[in-house]
């Protein structure tokens, strides 16, 4: 008896391994989202674009020569409703788990996110490795425009803003935690890149984009935004956007600095290989300080300056002159944020927060009064390893400007 009521449970057990696949989905039945843009409705509050690949055309047979995906809009109040609404005009349904760019219209973004945010992260759709980018025009502009390397749309920005953050750096990386994140948080402000479509953007739906040496448009990343909790209320220049990830570990990035006080117009290249970053922030007597310590390694890539590397004092220069430019960039850059916005987007609240919880809880619904109210340091202690395969220029052997005169 015993036996067999064991014999009825294994089988029990084994039958739970056995249900199939009920809630399987075959390849065939659905479009793949890659992208998705948000803007303000003609009739209703919000229009959704969704960009869904064309796998037809990526099949080594089949390829017809046709767009590489399919783009359809629909307008709603929210963006749950619509994202369930979509087979209106698409035969497939669509699944958003592979979706890289989430664009949002800049006339969006000024009157506030916070409603699909949730939706993002609520519905369980969407993963959290996709961009978050503001546009300068319509969105659903940028899920058109075609390229020839990479021809979908959203993956072509989302590879191009991965590189840019690994080689320069004029992309804060977010994401919808960080984002949402920020938002939470008493101690830091949130960002996310703005993008623009360079050239004609109706030129830029056509297949024939991609068949040209230089587009008839572009995706460009174009700077920063800067919200007040949910609200877009400013931009940054891409050059600030630079100086404001020295503060954040910027991985890499290539400067040019100038090889005098003198306007001459010469310059040394400087690439740098390593950088890392920790801030930290002190709070006596209800006045702030703001301190960055930036360290890390650099190489020397060019030099229009007349001087021999050789010597020791010249490289010593050029490496305090690197110091220099670097403290002065970041410095100028985080007093223009306490002017111009007068928000925290640094995140010094937070790591008071971490330093001194104690501090933090009395100024932190006050927090960005106080930040903009601070005293900033910035200390850079960079350091350059090598000059290239030369130690002497070539340039120092030229005759100077003023002896050409003569």
């Amino acid at each position: 008896m015993r036996l067999r009521t064991i014999c009825l449970c294994l089988f029990a057990f084994c039958s739970l391994l056995l249900t199939g696949c009920w809630d399987k989905t075959e390849l065939n039945d659905v479009s793949i989202a890659t992208g998705i843009a948000v803007d303000p409705g003609e009739e209703h509050k919000y229009k959704l674009t969704v960009e869904a690949v064309n796998s037809s055309q990526f099949a080594k047979q089949g390829a017809e020569g046709n767009a590489p995906v399919t783009t359809f809009s629909v307008e709603g109040e929210s963006l749950s409703e619509l994202s369930d609404k979509l087979n209106l005009g698409l035969v497939r349904k669509v699944i958003y788990s592979h979706t890289r760019v989430v664009y949002i219209n800049q006339e969006i973004a000024n009157e506030g996110i916070l409603g699909f945010l949730d939706f993002l992260e609520r519905s369980g759709h969407f993963r959290n490795d996709f961009n978050i980018l503001v546009t300068s025009g319509e969105a659903a502009d940028f899920t058109r425009v075609t390229y020839p390397v990479q021809k979908i749309p959203s993956l072509k920005i989302h590879q191009q803003i991965k590189t840019l953050v690994q080689e320069w750096g004029g992309d804060p990386d977010v994401r919808l935690n960080d984002f949402i994140d920020a938002i939470i948080s008493k101690g830091r402000e949130p960002v996310t890149a703005m993008v623009i479509i360079k050239g004609d953007p109706e030129k830029g739906k056509s297949t024939e984009n991609n068949k040209m040496m230089e587009p008839d448009a572009l995706v460009s990343v174009n700077g920063m935004a800067v919200f007040d909790d949910e609200k877009m209320i400013g931009t940054m220049s891409l050059d600030d956007v630079r100086n404001y990830l020295w503060t954040q570990s910027l991985p890499h990035t290539s400067l040019t600095i100038p090889c005098d006080e003198e306007k001459n117009r010469r310059y040394m290249d400087v690439r740098i290989i390593r950088s890392k970053s920790k801030m930290s922030t002190s709070y006596e007597k209800g006045h702030a300080t703001l301190k960055v310590k930036i360290y890390g390694e650099a190489r020397l890539q060019g030099a229009e300056c007349k001087h021999d590397l050789s010597k020791l004092d010249v490289f010593q220069d050029y490496e305090k002159k690197l110091l220099d430019h670097i403290q002065s960039e970041v410095t100028q850059s985080i007093v223009k944020v306490q002017d111009e916005f007068g928000l925290d987007i640094y995140g010094f609240g937070d790591a008071l927060n971490r330093e001194n919880p104690k501090q933090f809880k009395e100024v932190e619904d006050n927090w960005n009064k106080v930040f903009t109210d601070a005293t900033v340091e910035v200390d850079v202690a960079m350091q350059m390893l090598r000059t290239g395969i030369k130690s002497k220029s070539f340039m120092s052997e030229l005759p100077d400007e003023e002896s050409k005169e003569e």
